[in-house]
C-alpha cells in the first residue's frame, strides 16, 4: 500500500485510501411500525478502501465498505452488510485483447409496494441500518472480455462476450445469470458513410422462472456529413422468446441520431423496432461552467430486477458529468468528486434510486429532469424521476410484476449544501417517493423523507458529521420516524 501511493505521488497514477467510519445513530422508530416503536441506539463501524488506477493495463476505480450493525437497547440482532461500486478496464495485450468489468452491492427493496425506509445519507455514501424487512442486499457482477483486430485493409472486428450474475441475499427472486456474445465488423477508416454488421446472443436465466434468450442480425450504414451531427440506420432479424409461446421471429431495425454542436451540450435520440415492443432514448445534456442541465426520455425492455438502470441519477453522476472539463481522466476525475462531495457533507448516493426485485422480461419507460447548480460555496440540486415498468408476456414474472400489470413510481428531490466555513459546512436533502400499481385493491405508497447535517473536518485525514433525519411513510403499515446521528471518518 505505501509502494501504490509513492507511485501515486510520483505520477504513477495509482491511489489506494484505507478509510474507517464509525457512526452512532438514535431512532424512535427501529422496526418502522406504526404501533409500539422500538427506540433504539445503533453502532455502525465500516472499514472500506477506495482504489483508483488512471494508466497502466489495469484502468478504472473502486469503493468498498464493509458496515457492521449492532443495536442497543433492543432484541434486534446485530449483522454485517456491503457496499460496493467499482468498474475496470484490463488490457491484456496492448491494443488486442481486453476485459471490462463491473460490481456493485447495495440495499433494493425486494417489493416496490411493501414499508420504504430512508437511508442514512453520509459523506461515504448510504447507510441503510434500520430494520427493515423490504430490504435485500443485492450484488451483481458483469464481465465482457473482448478481441480487437483487422480483416486486412478493409474492416474491423470486434468479438465481445457478455457474462452477467446477480445474486440477493436471503431470497431467490431477483437471482439471474446471463451470458452472451457479439460479434462487429466494422469499415475500416469510414469517411462520411461507414458500414457495420452485428451478430448478437442473449440469453438470461433466473433460479424462480424459465429462461429468456434473444438472437439478433443487423447491418447498418452511419452517416456523418459533419463533426457535429451524425445519423446511423439499420435493419435485421431477430428471434426471441419474451413473449411466451415458444420463439418469435421479427424483423427489426431502426434509425439513432446525435448531435454535439458544444464540448458541453450533446442531444442524441434513438429507436428501435422489436416483435415484442418497440424502444426508444432522447437524452440531453448541457453543461456550464457552474450548472448541469439533463433531460432524458427512454422505453427500454428489462430482464430481471427494476432499478436505477432505468435511468435515476445521483449526485455523483451529476457531479462527474460538471468536473469533465477540470480532470478528464475517469479514474483521477472519480477521486475529484468523491472528495469534493464529501468536503461539501453531501452523500455520493442521493438521490436514492427506486427499484423493486423481479424476473423475467418487462418494460420500462423511464423519464428524468434534472438539474445541478454550483455556487462559490454552495450547491443545488434539483431531480423528478418517472418510471412506469411492465410485464412483457404472460406468466414470465414473479413478485410485484406478477399481480401488477404495471407499476408506476415518481421521486423528487431537492438537495443543497453550503460552505459556512473552509472546514466546515450543512446540508440538507429533501424526497419523496411515490409508487402506484393497477391491481385491485392495490394500495399507493408513499415516502417523504428531510435528512440535514453539519460536517467539519477536523484534520487532513479525520472529519466529523452530525445529522437529524424524519420521514413519513403512507402505504399498507405507515410509520413515522426521526432520527439523529453522528458520523466519524478516518482516512489513511
Amino acid at each position: 500500500m505505501a509502494h501504490a501511493q509513492d507511485a501515486d505521488r510520483q505520477g504513477g497514477g495509482l491511489s489506494i485510501q484505507p478509510r474507517l467510519s464509525v457512526t452512532q445513530t438514535w431512532t424512535d422508530n427501529l422496526r418502522l411500525e406504526a404501533q409500539n416503536k422500538d427506540a433504539a441506539l445503533i453502532t455502525t463501524v465500516s472499514p472500506g478502501v477506495r482504489i483508483a488506477s488512471s494508466s497502466g493495463a489495469l484502468r478504472g476505480s473502486l469503493d468498498y465498505s464493509l458496515d457492521g450493525i449492532a443495536y442497543l437497547k433492543t432484541d434486534q440482532p446485530a449483522r454485517l452488510q456491503n457496499s460496493l461500486s467499482a468498474n475496470g478496464l484490463a488490457e491484456l495485450v496492448p491494443g488486442r485483447l481486453f476485459v471490462e468489468g463491473r460490481a456493485s452491492i447495495g440495499q433494493q427493496d425486494a417489493s416496490a409496494f411493501g414499508v420504504q425506509s430512508a437511508p442514512t445519507l453520509g459523506s461515504q455514501g448510504a447507510l441503510n441500518n434500520l430494520a427493515n424487512p423490504n430490504q435485500r442486499e443485492t450484488s451483481t457482477l458483469s464481465l465482457s472480455p473482448s478481441l480487437r483486430g483487422r480483416l486486412g485493409g478493409i474492416a474491423s472486428y470486434e468479438l465481445r462476450g457478455d457474462f452477467t450474475r446477480t445474486d440477493v441475499r436471503g431470497s431467490s427472486l431477483g437471482d439471474a445469470h446471463g451470458s452472451g456474445g457479439t460479434l462487429r465488423i466494422s469499415q475500416l477508416n469510414p469517411g462520411v458513410t461507414g458500414w457495420w454488421v452485428i451478430a448478437n446472443t442473449q440469453q438470461t436465466s433466473a433460479q424462480s422462472t424459465s429462461s429468456n434468450r434473444s438472437d439478433t442480425v443487423k447491418a447498418g450504414v452511419d452517416y456523418r456529413p459533419d463533426p457535429d451531427w451524425s445519423v446511423a440506420f439499420n435493419v435485421g432479424q431477430e428471434r426471441s422468446n419474451y413473449l411466451g409461446d415458444g420463439n418469435q421471429d421479427g424483423a427489426t431495425g431502426g434509425v439513432s441520431a446525435q448531435w454535439t454542436p458544444t464540448t458541453r451540450t450533446r442531444i442524441s435520440g434513438d429507436w428501435q423496432h422489436h416483435s415484442y415492443g418497440d424502444s426508444h432514448g432522447f437524452n440531453f445534456e448541457h453543461r456550464m461552467s457552474r450548472s448541469v442541465w439533463r433531460f432524458s426520455d427512454s422505453v427500454t425492455t428489462m430482464l430481471g430486477n427494476v432499478g436505477p438502470i432505468g435511468g435515476v441519477r445521483s449526485l455523483y453522476d451529476q457531479f462527474f458529468l460538471l468536473f469533465a472539463s477540470l480532470e478528464p481522466d475517469l479514474a483521477k476525475r472519480d477521486v475529484l468528486v468523491r472528495s469534493y462531495l464529501q468536503s461539501q457533507g453531501l452523500s455520493p448516493d442521493a438521490p436514492v434510486a427506486g427499484g423493486f426485485l423481479s424476473s423475467g422480461p418487462s418494460r420500462m419507460r423511464s423519464q428524468q429532469a434534472s438539474v445541478m447548480l454550483q455556487g462559490v460555496r454552495s450547491t443545488l440540486s434539483l431531480q423528478a424521476v418517472r418510471s412506469i415498468t411492465g410485464r412483457v408476456g404472460d406468466n414470465q414474472n414473479q413478485g410485484d410484476l406478477a399481480n401488477n400489470a404495471r407499476v408506476e413510481q415518481r421521486s423528487y428531490s431537492i438537495s443543497a449544501s453550503h460552505q459556512l466555513t473552509p472546514l466546515s459546512g450543512v446540508s440538507l436533502t429533501a424526497s419523496r417517493q411515490e409508487t402506484t400499481g393497477d391491481a385491485a385493491g392495490q394500495p399507493a405508497v408513499q415516502l417523504t423523507s428531510l435528512i440535514t447535517s453539519w460536517n467539519l473536518r477536523l484534520g487532513a485525514r479525520l472529519s466529523v458529521q452530525l445529522g437529524a433525519r424524519h420521514s413519513r411513510f403512507d402505504g399498507v403499515t405507515s410509520y413515522a420516524e426521526n432520527a439523529v446521528y453522528g458520523n466519524l471518518i478516518q482516512t489513511f
